[in-house]
């Protein structure tokens, strides 16, 4: 069996001093990729720009995973109090992923703080602070409503579902990237899932876990319709998952 190449970002231990960095990412992410049939290439952020642009054009896929908080300097912001940085050598490596990964045609998921950096990267915005963020600071669950788009829908149908989140900060309702249309918000407003509106690529970026969802078939149906559709990516290839069977 084929197994498509799934670019894995990575972190960088907060206290790593220059000379004893230590790249880390938590397994679930990983672990995902493999059950659905991927393989996953973890690139370490300590790469220089060149190697990662060539890690990015060897990959069938591309899973941006979650972490603290990008720099408010790429919205033009200042930091808030609230704001939890993300390490320097992560953000620059992550920016220079996600443009090479965006300039080819090739399936993207992005959780949680890769949901944000999605935004980001096409040219969107954060609040860096939400107001209700308790109610969306980890383990905790609640309901996001799909509406629109067609990758969720396709996966879970139109309406309501249960998710798991741990997070601060959403991409901006009023700042959303070029190429991008919310297709879920929770019940307070905030959003939830963005989709691209290319009909013939995968990009999906989701602001909660699915990668640790306690219903495995939440997790099974994403993860596999994502790693299918970077199996069967040529560019310019239909990418777009199955309807839900309900």
């Amino acid at each position: 069996m084929d197994h498509p190449l799934i670019l894995v970002n990575s972190d960088v231990e907060p206290r790593s001093e220059p000379g004893a960095r230590r790249i880390v990412l938590p397994a679930t992410y990983v672990d995902a990729v493999a059950a659905a049939g991927g393989l996953p290439l973890v690139v370490p952020a300590t790469l220089p720009p060149d190697r990662l642009r060539a890690a990015a054009a060897r990959c069938d896929g591309a899973l941006f995973i979650g972490g603290a908080d990008y720099p408010p300097s790429w919205y033009g912001e200042a930091p808030q109090a609230e704001l939890r940085p993300l390490h320097d050598v992560r953000a620059a490596a992550d920016r220079v992923l996600a443009e090479a990964v965006l300039a080819r045609d090739i399936p993207l998921l992005a959780i949680c703080g890769g949901h944000q950096l999605l935004n980001l990267a096409c040219g969107g915005r954060l609040i860096q602070h939400l107001p209700q963020a308790a109610a969306h600071a980890g383990p905790a669950c609640h309901t996001v409503e799909i509406r629109g788009g067609r990758i969720l829908r396709a996966l879970f149908g139109e309406g309501r579902i249960d998710v798991n989140s741990s997070h601060h900060q959403a991409a901006d309702p009023d700042g959303i990237g070029r190429g991008l249309v919310v297709t879920a918000r929770a019940e307070d407003g905030t959003v939830e899932a963005l989709e691209g509106t290319d009909p013939r690529r995968f990009v999906l970026g989701v602001q909660w876990h699915p990668e640790r969802h306690a219903d495995p078939e939440h997790r099974n149906r994403l993860f596999g319709a994502f790693v299918a559709a970077a199996h069967r990516s040529p560019p310019g290839a239909d990418t777009a998952p199955a309807p839900a069977g309900r």
